[in-house]
């Protein structure tokens, strides 16, 4: 049979239909895209939202409302009604510096500015006046949150605030969608003349490292330098600009590079990294050591000085809490949408920590170590939460490229290998041990009479037997 009689009957292009199809087709290429949104805070990417209980867990403020995604969440509406009271009290009830904060935050310029900071329309159910109160309310909460109740005295708004509800506020702060533009806290620290350093401690309180570093490199972000610090500063290439909002200061400050000690690159070679997990490192004599920065940024390989001195990774120290997984998704979330975290730092480092835990006994090596602190709970909640914080994550290939293939180049290394063969099967077996070390006891004692055998000093007593030899048959 033909093709042509495979071919049924009623098959024969219309030409009509194939008309209206390229005019479609055309009419799709020859639109030009959409422009790219000015928007500085973002929703949620919706492909990091497996299900809606993941969004309302790890996204949606607990308790109070920051800026227009989340105002009409009846859950929130009991801090609402506080909000007043915060303003005042903030403004030390002086209603000419509040008339003056309005009027500021209320010039059309600023309304249209600060609503662009919002993706499109999501402001347009606000009127000019019920959206500057909106921003007013919201910037003079955030700093009397962190001035006086953070900083210096919760026990002043017992009354207004439950101890629950100040820990909830405490991570409302540093949700994606529950941020307003950081130019209102400018302007209300301007006005009160607030010092941006208040802003720096709430920052520092809440890095997710747990280690010690100096807070100078953060008072820069802030340009709360002097202006030889800052062109000393803007030298090595520190953005003095304002940051977009409270989440985003944390973000810069966490991978903030010039935390990062200089030295000399090696040439990189593209290895395939083959190693598993901690212990796979840890087989092969890679310790693990906390770094002296809090930059996640700052992952380093270094080479014992002598073959029998172990090698080192090490990595920014972290403490692992209840509100760290909601920190670390609006982190990355974050940096799904922005222009300025194009290495994606936060995403990077949950992915390598993703590849070194695998089990709880990864997380005890890191623990021991001083890398980790778990405040959680079980080291087997731990790996969970980096197993599930790294699924479906792709980290930027060039991120730690430089220490990921010193350390897959020391894995491989035949010495190494050996090493980790001789540890699997006879140093984690006690009896196999003790076979090995009687062995090799007997081999050094054997060898030693050998020795002493051929090359054994003459005596006094080697005389008299040969005297007696020779003299035997007396």
């Amino acid at each position: 049979m033909s093709v042509q009689d495979q071919t049924p009957r009623n098959s024969e292009i219309n030409e009509d239909e194939l008309e209206d199809e390229q005019r479609v087709i055309d009419s799709i290429i020859n639109t030009a895209p959409p422009p790219l949104s000015n928007a500085r805070i973002h929703k949620v990417p919706g492909g990091m939202v497996r299900e809606k209980e993941d969004y309302e867990k790890y996204y949606v403020p607990k308790v109070v409302s920051i800026g227009p995604y989340h105002f009409d969440n009846q859950k929130l509406k009991s801090i609402e009604k506080i909000k007043p009271i915060f303003a005042m009290r903030l403004l030390s009830n002086e209603k000419e510096t509040l008339r003056s904060l309005y009027k500021k935050l209320g010039e059309p310029e600023t309304v249209q500015e600060l609503r662009n900071s919002y993706e499109a329309k999501s402001t347009d159910k606000f009127c000019d006046k019920a959206f500057t109160k909106m921003m007013l309310l919201d910037g003079c909460f955030i700093l009397y949150y962190i001035l006086f109740i953070f900083g210096r005295k919760p026990e002043t708004c017992r009354a207004l605030l439950k101890s629950h509800q100040i820990v909830f506020v405490h991570q409302d702060l540093f949700l994606l969608e529950n941020q307003i533009p950081f130019k209102v806290l400018r302007e209300v620290m301007k006005l009160l003349n607030i010092d941006c350093s208040k802003i720096t401690t709430f920052i520092y309180g809440n890095i997710l490292a747990s280690g010690t570093c100096k807070t100078s490199w953060l008072g820069s972000v802030l340009c709360t330098r002097s202006n030889e610090s800052r062109q000393d500063e803007s030298k090595r290439g520190l953005m003095n600009t304002d940051p977009d909002h409270i989440l985003h200061l944390l973000h810069r400050s966490l991978t903030y590079k010039d935390q990062v000690p200089s030295k000399v690159s090696s040439p990189i070679n593209n290895y395939r990294c083959t190693f598993r997990n901690v212990n796979d490192l840890v087989d092969v004599g890679i310790h693990f050591k906390p770094s002296e920065t809090k930059s996640l940024a700052h992952i380093e390989f270094c080479k014992g000085c002598w073959w029998f001195s172990a090698a080192k990774v090490i990595l920014p120290p972290i403490t692992v809490d209840d509100s760290t997984k909601p920190m670390l998704l609006n982190l990355i979330a974050y940096e799904m949408w922005s222009h300025e975290a194009y290495d994606a730092g936060v995403t990077s480092y949950v992915c390598l920590l993703d590849t070194l835990i695998d089990n709880p006994e990864d997380v005890k090596v890191l623990r021991k170590a001083g890398v980790l602190e778990n405040s959680l709970g079980s080291d087997k909640e731990v790996a969970k939460l980096f197993n599930e914080i790294g699924t479906d994550l792709v980290p930027n290939n060039l991120a730690y490229m430089e220490a990921k293939n010193m350390i897959q180049s020391h894995y491989v290394s035949w010495s190494n290998t050996l090493y980790s063969q001789l540890k699997h099967e006879y140093v984690k077996s006690p009896w196999a041990f003790l076979a090995l070390l009687g062995a090799v006891m007997a081999l050094l004692l054997s060898a030693v009479q050998a020795y002493f055998s051929v090359w054994s000093p003459k005596s006094d007593c080697d005389d008299l037997c040969k005297f007696v030899k020779m003299n035997h048959h007396l």
